[in-house]
């Protein structure tokens, strides 16, 4: 579905359902090198290869683990112009599924007593609306009602125009105070990039080093994860796929009429602790059970990161806990920024994981998390968007 993020919060039931699968027309390329391979049981297969094609990405990689069995494919093509297959153990950006690392670093610090979930944004990064009553939790939760500085339309033309743009927390700031709060604090639960960005700057002033540092000590390196890290540069470690950036229809489709173009280089300081990281397919596939399974985190803490609340307006059984998304009993995270696309959903009660990587996206676009939602229809239908 590559409607936008905030189209898939919009989109309800069966519509979810048929938007998933039909948003995105394939593109057309004249290689034929869009054809899956995989390894595993062969049942997904045309489950996957529809999927995918409807989406028009250049290409991806999937890793299904369902019903004690493994299952790996890839679609598409590293790079239009070559060819060549999408690689399974390309480094990608996960945008925001950095929200689940910002906070779980966070959380480790509630934990250690650094400071507490009720706690004001006011004590920790001065200035914002509301912030004397916005908590720590609320920021986590997506319900603090803070403006979201990526749907500034001044912002968004910067950002395109300029990916590589100079980026400090203060301009954050300053996008967020030129723009009137969404709503109270604790009224709605509304998806948020400022939110996260905001987090990042606590986590840093607690503990006074940069983020990246924190991210690498509080939560990669205790968990051995090779290939995942938050950049300090704007380029992405090899291998990689070429990103492609698509240009959208009026309904939010990659529009297959144009030429998408390639976005390499990102200043990892614009989306900061809301999207920055890169990882790789591997990997985001183990920090999924590290967020149902919460080793990092004391009981208490994991259960309250796991208690979610349904989206504002979503009918679906869609929400936010503290850096996880749930959709229904499945747990994770999706991410979307110029250039990639990743997703990552884990069923605790039954391990089933979908996890999946992506090299074409806009800054909002969704279409690995389409694909995840065929593959949950499929597989786990009582799961899905079925009615």
């Amino acid at each position: 579905m590559s409607t936008t993020r905030r189209g898939f919060l919009l989109a309800t039931g069966t519509t979810l359902a048929a938007a998933g699968l039909a948003a995105c027309a394939p593109r057309t390329d004249p290689r034929p090198s869009a054809t899956p391979s995989a390894e595993g049981p062969a049942d997904l297969e045309p489950v996957f290869a529809s999927a995918f094609a409807a989406t028009g990405m250049a290409g991806c990689a999937i890793r299904v683990r369902h019903a004690g069995e493994v299952w790996r494919s890839t679609a598409g093509v590293a790079d239009r112009r070559s060819g060549d297959p999408y690689p399974a153990d390309a480094y990608v950006r996960i945008a925001s599924i950095t929200k689940t690392y910002t906070a779980t670093v966070v959380l480790r610090m509630v934990d250690e007593g650094m400071l507490t979930l009720d706690d004001a944004l006011e004590r920790f990064v001065p200035g914002i609306p509301n912030g004397a009553e916005i908590t720590v939790r609320q920021l986590l939760a997506m319900q603090s009602g803070i403006f979201d500085f990526t749907a500034d339309e001044r912002f968004v033309r910067a950002f395109t125009d300029d990916p590589t743009m100079a980026w400090s927390l203060d301009d954050t700031v300053a996008v967020i105070l030129r723009n009137e709060p969404l709503f109270a604090p604790g009224a709605q639960v509304a998806y948020c990039d400022s939110n996260y960005a905001l987090l990042g700057a606590i986590a840093e002033r607690l503990d006074g080093a940069p983020l990246h540092e924190i991210v690498a000590a509080r939560v990669v390196s205790p968990l051995g994860l090779p290939h995942t890290y938050y950049p300090t540069e704007t380029g992405i470690r090899m291998p990689h796929p070429t990103p492609y950036v698509p240009e959208l229809t009026a309904d939010g489709a990659f529009d297959p009429s144009t030429s998408p173009r390639v976005v390499v280089e990102l200043n990892p300081a614009v989306p900061a602790g809301a999207g920055a990281m890169i990882s790789t397919l591997e990997d985001v596939s183990a920090w999924g059970d590290e967020l149902v399974d919460g080793t990092l985190l004391s009981a208490q803490t994991q259960r309250e990161r796991l208690r979610t609340t349904r989206f504002t307006g979503q009918t679906l059984d869609f929400g936010y806990g503290l850096g996880v998304t749930n959709f229904n009993e499945y747990l994770g995270h999706d991410g979307a920024i110029f250039g990639f696309s990743s997703v990552v959903l884990t069923r605790p009660a039954t391990g089933t994981q979908i996890a999946i990587v992506g090299n074409e996206s806009t800054n909002s676009t969704t279409p690995t998390l389409t694909i995840a939602v065929a593959i949950i229809d499929a597989i786990d239908p009582s799961q899905g968007t079925s009615p």
